[in-house]
């Protein structure tokens, strides 16, 4: 089996990847216990350790932590799996905050490959697995985006310089890819909202323009929807989504059970995630 780590920004981005993956994916959404995932994710397999999920969650020093954040799993955070059958691949969306995480990302990916590489073939049921990124460009572009993540990820991958918005590198240390959220191919500023808020604005029309009026009449020039035009956009897509999930945050706006399907299904952005994060090139491909 293979295994694709897919690292999100937020939780609405692991909604966004995973709902993706279901519709253009061919995947299915995986609920089942953590012990019963595959290894070394899951049960260690052969060998007579926990999972990496389990691992993560016992090592935190309980003792010193407040209690709000003590009942909240370390970043990054395994947050949902999806499974193409078919093709014998997991993905594994993790919440892990934007660049500034780093360092917890290369600490989850060392222990990873450590626990991989101490045992011999065979040992656990995912053989091969791979890493991709998911960031907004916000103000500063895909391309400085992308030169954030080489500098920062370069040692611990290797040579990242050929990696691009979409595309996968696979001269590293394993399969390497990254994907940039921005409004389109002439404005590479912007982030996942831009393309949520159109799906919003299709699915429930009406809805979505007394949110965007109430908005932007009543908000004013100190409030956060002022100052940046994605929590602009959260804030009318998740109005727009209350009359059925009625205090329910924008993950779960557009979750199965908000966002209608058909809207993923027709997204461009949403089949070019899927098709992006379906393409990783493995080494026995």
């Amino acid at each position: 089996m293979k295994a694709v780590l897919v690292f999100c920004e937020g939780y609405h981005d692991v909604v966004f990847a995973q709902r993706s993956l279901g519709a253009h994916g061919d995947c299915e959404w995986v609920d089942r216990p953590i012990g019963g995932l595959p290894s070394p994710f899951g049960s260690a397999g052969r060998v007579a350790k926990k999972g990496i999920i389990a691992m993560r969650s016992e090592r935190q020093a309980i003792d010193n932590l407040r209690l709000r954040n003590a009942a909240r799993p370390p970043l990054p955070c395994f947050e949902s799996i999806v499974e193409n059958t078919s093709a014998d691949t997991m993905f594994f969306l993790v919440r892990a905050h934007g660049q500034d995480q780093r360092d917890p990302v290369v600490s989850l990916l060392q222990t990873l490959d450590l626990t991989i590489t101490d045992e011999p073939a065979g040992t656990f049921d995912v053989s091969e697995y791979a890493a991709a990124f998911l960031f907004d460009a916000n103000g500063v572009g895909v391309t400085q985006t992308l030169g954030a993540f080489r500098l920062g990820y370069g040692g611990h991958f290797g040579d990242l310089s050929d990696v691009k918005h979409g595309k996968w590198v696979s001269g590293t240390t394993v399969p390497v890819g990254c994907f940039v959220f921005h409004r389109s191919g002439t404005d590479e500023t912007g982030t996942l909202e831009d393309h949520l808020a159109p799906m919003a604005a299709s699915a429930w029309p009406q809805r979505y323009a007394g949110a965007e009026g109430f908005i932007d009449g009543n908000r004013t020039a100190d409030d956060k929807v002022s100052t940046k035009q994605a929590e602009r956009l959260k804030a009318i897509i998740t109005v727009s989504g209350q009359f059925d999930n009625p205090g329910d945050p924008l993950s779960n706006v557009i979750g199965r059970n908000g966002l209608p399907q058909s809207q993923f299904q027709a997204s461009p952005l949403s089949a070019e995630l899927a098709d992006f994060l379906t393409g990783t090139p493995w080494s026995g491909a």
